[in-house]
C-alpha cells in the first residue's frame, strides 16, 4: 500500500512538472471574418460596447463579468444604430484600454477593427501571459496578414502560456476596434485522471493484500 500510494504521488508531481516545463511559444495570429479560436471552439464571450452609453471617457472602467476594461482617453461611439457601439482608442497621447480578469486566463482572444483615421495610424497590442512572459505585436503587422475580413485573433497553442491580459496602446491617429471576444481556459482534464489512476492503484493494491491476509487465514 506504501509503494502504490508512493506511485500515485509520484504521477501526479510528475504531470505537474511536465505542464509547467513546456517551452513558451508565440501566439499564432490569424485574420477572418470572425474569430479564430483554439480547436475551432466558440468565445466564451463577446464585448460589443453597448455599455456604457456612448459619450467621451477620459477614465475608462467597465465590468463585462468574466472580462474588466479600464482605460484613458477612450470614446464610445453609435455606428449605424444605437445597437451598434463600438470603441475609439482617441487621437491622444495615452489613449489606451486593457482587458483582463482576476481569476481566470484565456486560450484565445480577438477583435474586430472597424477603421482608423488614415493609413498612418497605428496602435501596439502586448499580451501578458501566465508565468511573466509578453507578445506584442501591431495593427499595422495584423494588416499585412491575409484572410477574407478584418477580425484579428490570438490563440495559445497547447502547453503554451495562456493569456492573462490584453492592452490595446493608440501610437498614432485614432482607431476602433468591435466585438472583442475571448475563450476562457477549460479545466484541464489531465490530473483527474492520473489521480484517478492513482487511487485505483491503491484500491488494487489494498484489495490484493486483503486477499493474501484471507488465503493466510485459510491455509
Amino acid at each position: 500500500m506504501k509503494l502504490a500510494s508512493t506511485f500515485a504521488l509520484t504521477a501526479i508531481a510528475a504531470a505537474v512538472s511536465v505542464l509547467s516545463a513546456l517551452p513558451a511559444e508565440a501566439l499564432s495570429m490569424f485574420r477572418n471574418i470572425g474569430p479564430q479560436f483554439s480547436q475551432g471552439l466558440p468565445p466564451t464571450g463577446v464585448i460589443d460596447f453597448e455599455t456604457p452609453v456612448p459619450g467621451i471617457y477620459n477614465t475608462f472602467s467597465e465590468d463585462y463579468g468574466n472580462i474588466i476594461a479600464t482605460g484613458d482617453r477612450l470614446r464610445i461611439l453609435p455606428a449605424n444604430s444605437a445597437a451598434d457601439n463600438y470603441l475609439r482608442l482617441r487621437n491622444l497621447n495615452g489613449s489606451n484600454v486593457t482587458f483582463t480578469s482576476d481569476y481566470k486566463t484565456w486560450d484565445s482572444f480577438g477583435f474586430l477593427f472597424r477603421g482608423r483615421s488614415g493609413p498612418d495610424a497605428n496602435m501596439d497590442i502586448v499580451f501578458n501571459l501566465v508565468g511573466g512572459g509578453t507578445f506584442s505585436t501591431t495593427l499595422s503587422t495584423l494588416l499585412t496578414l491575409s484572410g477574407p475580413g478584418n477580425y484579428f485573433s490570438f490563440v495559445a497553442g497547447v502547453g503554451d502560456p495562456t493569456i492573462e491580459s490584453v492592452t490595446f496602446t493608440r501610437t498614432s491617429g485614432y482607431i476602433n476596434i468591435d466585438n472583442v471576444a475571448y475563450r476562457i481556459v477549460p479545466t484541464p482534464a489531465l490530473l483527474p485522471g492520473i489521480i484517478g489512476m492513482g487511487i485505483a492503484a491503491i484500491k488494487k493494491r489494498r484489495d490484493g493484500a486483503l486477499e493474501e491476509t484471507e488465503a493466510d487465514a485459510e491455509a
